[in-house]
C-alpha cells in the first residue's frame, strides 16, 4: 500500500509541474518551462513504474499467494509465477513445501502423556506436514499468518499425540507401528476445522509423515518390565538344566540296560572269533573281575628277563 500511495503521489506532482511548466511557457519563460516540463515526465514515469511494480507479484517456487485488499480476501491464490493483481492489492504469501516438527537444529520435545490406565508416559515424536496451495485463502482467512499456522500444527501434534496414547495400555507399549499409526491419525483429523462463519470443513495443513522416535514408560514399569525379563530367563535356563539332566539319566539307563553280562560275554566271543586269522598276540581273558588283556609278548620278555 505505501509504494502505492508512492506512485500516486509522483504522478500527482508530475502532472502538477507539468501544468506549470507549460504556464511559465506561455508567460515567455520557456526555458523554465521546458525544464519544468522534463522534471516532470520523469516524476510521471517514475510513478507509473512504481504503480505498475504494485501490480506484478512474482511469487517464488515452493510458495503460494493470497491476495487481499480493504478486508476482502480473494478465493484464487497465487501460484508460483509472474502474476497481476490491483496495485492497492497485497500478497501473503505461505510456504507450500513440506515443513517439520521438530523444525532443524532445534531440541526434540518430549510430550507428556497417558496411558488407558493413566499412566504417565514420555513420548518424542517426529511429524512432516505441509499446507495444500488451494486451501490458502480459507487458511489466510481463519488462521492467519505462516507463524500463526506453525502454532496450530504443533498444538494439534501434542493433542493427537496425548488422544493416541490414551488408546494403548502399559502392556501395549511394545506396538509401536500400530501407536504411531493411531497417533498420526488422530493428528491429521486435529488439523480439519470449519469456518467460524459456516460452511464445509477444510484442512489446515496434511501430516505427510509421522515418527515415533522414543516411547517411555514410568520408571516403575520400566523395573517390573526388567525384572519379568530377568525371571523368565531364569526359568528357561532352569528348564534347559532340568532337560540335560534328563537327557543324561536317560542315556545311563540305555547303558546301563545294554552293558549286560551277556552283552559283554557276546562281544567277547565275536573278537575272539575275527582273532582265529590274526597274527595278534594279545588275549583276551575273561574273569569274574572283568576281560583283562593278556600280552604274550610282554611275557616271554619277563620270563626272560628272570631267567
Amino acid at each position: 500500500m505505501g509504494t502505492l500511495i508512492f506512485g500516486a503521489l509522483l504522478l500527482i506532482v508530475g502532472i502538477v509541474v507539468r501544468s506549470s511548466g507549460r504556464g511559465m511557457g506561455a508567460n515567455g519563460s520557456k526555458t523554465v518551462g521546458l525544464v519544468m516540463t522534463l522534471v516532470s515526465i520523469v516524476l510521471i514515469l517514475i510513478g507509473a513504474f512504481t504503480l505498475l511494480g504494485s501490480s506484478v507479484k512474482v511469487i517464488d517456487a515452493g510458495t503460494v499467494g493470497v491476495q487481499h485488499a480493504f478486508g476482502k480476501v480473494s478465493p484464487d491464490p497465487l501460484l508460483p509465477g509472474v502474476r497481476f493483481v490491483m496495485p492497492w492489492s497485497e500478497v501473503e504469501r505461505y510456504s507450500t513445501r513440506e515443513e517439520q516438527f521438530p523444525a532443524a537444529r532445534e531440541a526434540a520435545e518430549t510430550m507428556a502423556a497417558l496411558s488407558s490406565e493413566q499412566m504417565g508416559m514420555q513420548v518424542d515424536a517426529a511429524v512432516r506436514w505441509q499446507i495444500d496451495p488451494k486451501e490458502a485463502p480459507r487458511i489466510f482467512t481463519e488462521i492467519g499468518s505462516e507463524e500463526q499456522i506453525h502454532a496450530v500444527v504443533l498444538n494439534a501434534i501434542r493433542n493427537g499425540v496425548r488422544d493416541g496414547m490414551a488408546e494403548f495400555s502399559i502392556n501395549q507399549i511394545g506396538q509401536r507401528s500400530k501407536i504411531a499409526e493411531v497417533m498420526k491419525a488422530e493428528v491429521d483429523s486435529a488439523l480439519v476445522t470449519r469456518p467460524r462463519a459456516g460452511g464445509q470443513p477444510f484442512r489446515i495443513a496434511t501430516i505427510t509423515a509421522f515418527f515415533l522416535r522414543n516411547l517411555q514408560p514410568p520408571e516403575q514399569v520400566v523395573n517390573a518390565i526388567n525384572g519379568k525379563i530377568a525371571q523368565e530367563q531364569q526359568i528357561e535356563t532352569e528348564k534347559h538344566r532340568v532337560e540335560v539332566a534328563r537327557l543324561q539319566s536317560e542315556q545311563q539307563r540305555l547303558l546301563n540296560q545294554t552293558l549286560t553280562p551277556e552283552a559283554l560275554m557276546k562281544q567277547y566271543l565275536e573278537v575272539l572269533h575275527d582273532m582265529k586269522n590274526s597274527s595278534n598276540l594279545i588275549i583276551l581273558v575273561p574273569t569274574e573281575g572283568g576281560t583283562p588283556l593278556l600280552d604274550l609278548n610282554a611275557l616271554r620278555k619277563n620270563i626272560k628277563g628272570g631267567q
